[in-house]
């Protein structure tokens, strides 16, 4: 990416959580811990159903714009779905729930950002600057922004190309719940145990004890791999090795050139061998 530009995400929304009871609530049913959100840090996050499998996936972080405000960003009908389920609980608490469509989200690459915006702080995941907040997780080369209207990106080309965003998200091995696998899961199958997604030091949420089982007592957990094939792929086909046995399903896939860079989540029968998609 070169020069001034921005790629549109137009799948991401914000699930908005206000009240004094907002924390408490999140923190009863979320993977990750609360306790780590902050005015300079954001956390992945996600939610389970009571047979432990994944509803949505998301990052929390602050609303600065208000006191006991929470985000949760993800994709719109998993959040739709984070939403219902969350209405269940909010009678208990303190707190009100909506979504904020004034609120764009764009991917920004890093180095377009430090030249644009020099004051941006590369050691905190989550800083609010005069008008837009910027999230960033993992080791990922683009950065979130978003926005309502800002001036600072005036002059800016927005892209509708969202293959390096794909292409960031699968080599940094993560995968967002989208509509299509919500409740289908393991959080364990999609590596969320491997980038924080959950902490297995929090309290109780739902699914908590079935995800603590197999993460403790599991002879052998799902592996997580990148690999590129020349062959044309889709999301979610079944993986197979040489002697035609399945090891895994491709989560995620983008092309690039003449290849397809996938995301794989391998079963218990992959011990490294070679593939066939």
């Amino acid at each position: 990416m070169k020069g001034k530009e921005l790629i549109k995400l137009e799948h991401l929304s914000i699930l908005e959580i206000n009240g004094k009871g907002s924390f408490e609530l999140l923190q009863g049913q979320i993977t990750s811990d609360m306790e780590k959100v902050s005015l300079d840090n954001c956390v992945m996050g996600s939610i389970c159903d009571i047979k432990g499998r994944v509803v949505s996936s998301f990052i929390t972080s602050k609303n600065v714009k208000g006191n006991n405000s929470f985000f949760l960003v993800g994709e719109t009908k998993a959040l739709e779905a984070t939403k219902t389920i969350l209405e269940k609980y909010q009678p208990f608490y303190d707190c009100s729930l909506r979504f904020r469509k004034d609120i764009k989200f764009y991917a920004i690459e890093e180095d377009c950002l430090l030249r644009n915006f020099p004051e941006s702080k590369l050691d905190i995941s989550f800083q609010n600057y005069d008008s837009f907040f910027r999230l960033h997780y993992l080791e990922k080369k683009y950065h979130l922004v978003a926005f309502t209207e800002s001036e600072e990106f005036l002059g800016f080309n927005i892209s509708n190309d969202k293959l390096p965003w794909e292409l960031d998200e699968i080599i940094n091995q993560n995968f967002e719940i989208t509509s299509e696998v919500i409740n289908k899961f393991t959080p364990h199958e999609l590596g969320y145990h491997l980038n924080t997604r959950i902490d297995f030091e929090k309290g109780c949420y739902t699914g908590q004890e079935i995800v603590a089982r197999m993460h403790y007592r599991a002879k052998k957990l799902p592996e997580i791999i990148v690999r590129s094939t020349n062959k044309e792929v889709k999301d979610l086909m079944k993986v197979y090795d040489k002697n035609s046995k399945v090891v895994g399903l491709i989560l995620s896939c983008t092309k690039t050139d003449n290849n397809y860079q996938c995301l794989l989540s391998m079963n218990k029968n992959y011990s490294g061998q070679d593939l066939d998609f």
